[in-house]
C-alpha cells in the first residue's frame, strides 16, 4: 500500500460502524490507502460504559482493518505542543498529533478538529 495515509478518529469510526457513512463515498482510493488510528481511539471505543458484546465485536472487527498507532516520543511531544497552544482536549491532541506525525489525513466529524489550523495538520469531514 503506497497510497494516502488516513487516520480515523473516534467519531468517524463510530459513524462508519453505524453505517452513517460509506468509505467508498470519499474521494480517496481506499483500496490503496494506509489506514490508521491512535491507541487513544481504541481505548475510547472499547472503554464505552455498558458496551454490548455485539458493539464490542463490531469495534474489534473494524479495528482489525487499521494499524493502531501506539504513543511514541514524537507523537507525545506533538500532543504536548497542541495541548499547550490550543483548546483541544488531550485525547483530541493525541489523535491530531498522530495524524501530523504520520503525515496523514485525519477523518473526523469533530468540529474542533476540523477547525484546527496547525502546520502539517490536514483533516476532512466524512461526506
Amino acid at each position: 500500500m503506497n497510497g494516502t495515509k488516513i487516520v480515523f478518529d473516534t467519531c468517524a469510526i463510530i459513524n462508519l460502524i453505524d453505517r452513517k457513512y460509506d468509505l467508498n463515498s470519499l474521494e480517496i482510493d481506499i483500496d490503496e490507502a494506509q489506514l490508521f488510528t491512535s491507541i487513544i481511539v481504541r481505548i475510547e471505543l472499547l472503554s464505552k460504559q455498558n458496551i454490548t458484546d455485539d458493539e464490542e465485536q463490531d469495534v474489534l472487527e473494524f479495528l482489525e482493518g487499521l494499524i493502531v498507532t501506539p504513543l511514541n516520543n514524537e507523537i507525545e511531544l506533538m500532543a504536548i505542543k497542541l495541548r499547550r497552544n490550543t483548546s483541544l482536549k488531550l485525547p483530541d491532541c493525541i489523535v491530531a498529533a498522530t495524524s501530523i506525525v504520520l503525515n496523514a489525513l485525519l477523518l473526523t466529524d469533530d468540529k474542533h478538529l476540523l477547525g484546527l489550523s496547525w502546520p502539517g495538520f490536514n483533516a476532512k469531514a466524512l461526506p
